[in-house]
């Protein structure tokens, strides 16, 4: 018998590969790999320990919440890891016992940071008007940090509209983050020229991995890279802006998704299948079923002949054919009729993630971080 349930391959060295080209591309700046939501889908554990194993100078990870970061300490993870969302303030002591470096998305926060001794990213509201204090409180907040001793290790923000190539906004954000930070300094020192052993200076990063790509001055001291790390491009647009900018960087694809065929069924013409009989035969069809649905991550909104997937049978070439009817929870169904020769149980489809995307009206991001704990993954790491 087939194995009857979808699964995901993971090509760790393929992860690496694009740390590397990353952190290249962007150099002097170091690199925050960013490994929320399950590594992108991809597995935190496994990739953080990939990259922390590859040597990788200056090296980051980042997190979203307390809760992530205490697993990847548990998996071994001793590099500096940055806590981006929220944390409540009973955490604020966990995560300086953990040695993480905080959020501190709330100028009302202040005094319980310097309670705790805890490494502090100071975020600052740049424009995207999600976390962050608003610029025009930062600098008296930063002040009021150092007054309280707050070990400020960062200054950073979020851009807003990158992956659109809003070339303009980005590097008014960028503009207006370097204010706030010099605004902390002597007026009479440049910020590249502030050393001081006793207060060192605070990391400075508002790039992710669309500007960190493609416009360099965006890049300051640090990079944090998410959807590139894995080999996904963060939009069409910034895929073909690298493809004319600088066609020799390229990333390499880390996840492939598979499901068996389980079942193969000949339906009359007129026949209908699946919930609100929302697909009729117009001919004599045969119709394949996979063991995937939207528990599996599989978008019922990719339903309806949207999505198309790669059949590949033991004795053809692959041969794309789509998917019919109301995706269910556990299973959809694919339109085999025109193949040939015939797929039969045990034949393999693979999905991919853009195309689904795509089929779904959303973007990969959403595809790969809503893949669920329970599909398999099964590793690898290519040289």
């Amino acid at each position: 018998m087939p194995k009857a349930r979808a699964w995901l391959e993971i090509d760790l060295g393929a992860i690496i590969k694009n740390a590397r080209a990353l952190v290249q591309q962007a150099a002097p700046a170091s690199l925050c790999a960013v490994v929320k939501s399950n590594g992108y889908g991809h597995g935190m554990g496994p990739v953080a320990r990939a990259l922390q194993e590859a040597d990788i100078a200056g090296l980051r990870f980042g997190v979203f919440d307390l809760s992530e970061a205490t697993l990847l300490r548990d998996a071994g993870i001793s590099a500096p890891i940055i806590v981006l969302g929220p944390i409540e303030e009973t955490e604020i002591d966990d995560a300086a016992t953990l040695t993480l470096e905080v959020a501190l998305l709330d100028d009302r926060l202040c005094e319980a940071f310097a309670g705790h001794r805890v490494a502090a990213h100071v975020k600052v509201d740049t424009g995207l008007n999600r976390f962050g204090i608003a610029r025009q409180r930062a600098a008296a907040a930063l002040q009021r940090c150092r007054e309280l001793g707050v070990n400020i290790a960062g200054i950073y923000s979020h851009l807003a509209n990158a992956e659109d190539l809003d070339k303009e906004f980005t590097l008014e954000q960028v503009e207006r983050l370097r204010r706030v930070a010099v605004e902390l300094t002597r007026p009479s020192q440049a910020r590249a020229n502030l050393t001081d052993a006793k207060d060192p200076t605070p990391v400075l990063h508002i790039a992710a991995s669309a500007a960190a790509m493609m416009w360099p001055q965006t890049r300051l001291d640090m990079v944090r890279c998410g959807i590139a790390l894995y080999g996904a491009w963060p939009s069409p647009e910034v895929h073909a802006f690298m493809a004319g900018e600088a066609p020799s960087f390229e990333l390499a694809p880390a996840l492939r998704w598979f499901a068996p065929i389980v079942q193969v069924r000949d339906v009359r013409s007129g026949e209908t299948v699946g919930y609100g009989r929302a697909f009729t035969a117009r001919r004599d069809s045969r119709i394949a079923m996979l063991p995937l649905g939207y528990s599996d991550g599989f978008p019922r909104a990719a339903g309806m002949g949207k999505a198309r997937v790669r059949v590949k049978s033991a004795n053809s070439h692959s041969i794309h054919a789509p998917i019919v009817g109301r995706v269910c929870m556990n299973v959809c169904m694919l339109d085999v009729t025109e193949l040939a020769p015939q797929p039969t149980v045990g034949d393999i489809v693979e999905l991919d993630v853009d195309d689904i995307a795509r089929a779904a009206g959303t973007i990969n991001y959403e595809i790969l971080a809503a893949l669920p704990a329970h599909l398999e993954r099964r590793y690898r790491e290519t040289p």
